[in-house]
């Protein structure tokens, strides 16, 4: 499962970068209680399942893309667990990406479903939740190998939200990179590359076009409209 590269293809992300995350994770804030309750019920559950803790840091998710698969096969008979696992799942993998890029929850409903990271440094946001239920429930006679570029950042309800001129340097990005398997393009670990290759697109566009690389983002500014 380690042999993808951060990009697979697209230049690695650079060591500054490695440090100044590690920096921002040591440093974080605790989680709202009610994502912290989901993310530790993750870790319970995957480490009852696989005999392995889940230490929230991206190295370790490989362990959740194997549990995944095995939660796939055991909701599509038992239904009603879906939404505990994506709940948990989901909520777990919002927690690594916090942890690892500056961000915050916004928890609009009672529903995790629909909870969104937001980010600090660049306009950018999704929600975890909805990229689990998506490894969850996906078709397994779908065609065997996808483009990353493909659905990543369109309009499915999984997406990354990204400003216009991003989402075309993010897709541009996405494109350079090859085909992986149906499984790899579902797992977490592919979609925090996926996540960080976003990331990394946006502050190169920001650069070349003569702005500084990292935005000062809040709430305030990922706002929903009331309609």
């Amino acid at each position: 499962m380690n042999t993808k590269q951060n990009g697979a293809g697209s230049p690695p992300i650079s060591a500054e970068r490695s440090v100044e995350s590690a920096l921002s994770a040591a440093a974080v804030a605790p989680p709202p209680p009610a994502v912290e309750d989901l993310a530790e019920g993750c870790v319970r559950f995957v480490e009852r399942a696989l005999g392995v803790r889940l230490d929230y840091r991206p190295e370790t998710l490989p362990v959740l893309d194997h549990y995944l698969e095995q939660a796939r096969r055991a909701t599509s008979e038992k239904v009603e667990a879906l939404p505990v696992v994506a709940h948990m799942a989901g909520v777990y993998f919002g927690e690594v990406i916090r942890r690892r890029h500056a961000s915050w929850w916004r928890m609009d409903g009672e529903d995790p479903t629909y909870w969104q990271v937001e980010f600090a440094s660049v306009y950018l946001a999704f929600s975890p939740v909805l990229f689990i239920r998506e490894a969850l429930t996906r078709d397994p006679s779908a065609e065997p190998a996808r483009d990353q570029a493909e659905d990543a950042v369109s309009g499915d309800p999984a997406a990354l939200e990204l400003d216009d001129e991003d989402r075309e340097a993010v897709a541009a990005r996405l494109a350079e990179l090859p085909p992986v398997s149906e499984d790899e393009y579902y797992a977490p670990s592919t979609r925090l590359e996926v996540i960080d290759i976003a990331v990394d697109a946006i502050r190169s566009r920001r650069l070349a076009a003569g702005d500084e690389t990292d935005a000062v983002l809040g709430p305030g500014d990922y706002e929903r409209g009331d309609g």
